[in-house]
């Protein structure tokens, strides 16, 4: 039988006001963070996560640049993620919405009994002249089972 352990949300914006928070380029930024109570977990641990981020890009080349949203076990952006997804931004528009949804399987019980996971993005410009903005909405849930 499966059993829900813990349901988290980072919620950053709702989209309905712009953030208008510079992203910048080449550098990995924290958008969400969960971290989930995982209390007296069954043999298997799995988490599904998902989460949705609006980006604008100014000065767009005619090259694609790319936005890539990488999801870690943990705080911080050490080591390797566990799911990565990139997303190109074409001339033809300057914002996009990038949504995700993904799975960590078979995850060690944590130690402290709280799971954390976190949602970086990276702006990959074509051109140095281009520039990022988070505008929102910004989220990322996390659900984490565990079989009984």
């Amino acid at each position: 039988m499966v059993r829900t352990l813990d349901a988290r949300t980072s919620l950053a914006s709702t989209g309905i006001t712009p953030l208008n928070i510079p992203l910048p380029s080449n550098t990995p930024t924290l958008l969400g963070i969960v971290g989930l109570n995982i209390v007296n977990p069954g043999p298997l641990i799995r988490t599904q996560f998902n989460g949705t981020y609006r980006f604008s890009v100014a000065s767009l080349s005619s090259l694609p640049s790319t936005i890539r949203l990488e999801i870690f076990r943990g705080a911080t952006n050490t080591g390797q993620p566990i799911y990565v997804v990139s997303q190109p931004i074409f001339t033809s528009t300057n914002t996009i919405l990038a949504s995700f949804e993904g799975s960590d399987y078979n995850v060690p019980p944590p130690i402290n009994g709280q799971l954390i996971y976190s949602c970086y993005a990276t702006f990959v410009p074509a051109s140095g002249m281009e520039q990022a903005t988070r505008i929102g909405p910004e989220c990322f849930n996390a659900v984490t089972y565990s079989d009984d």
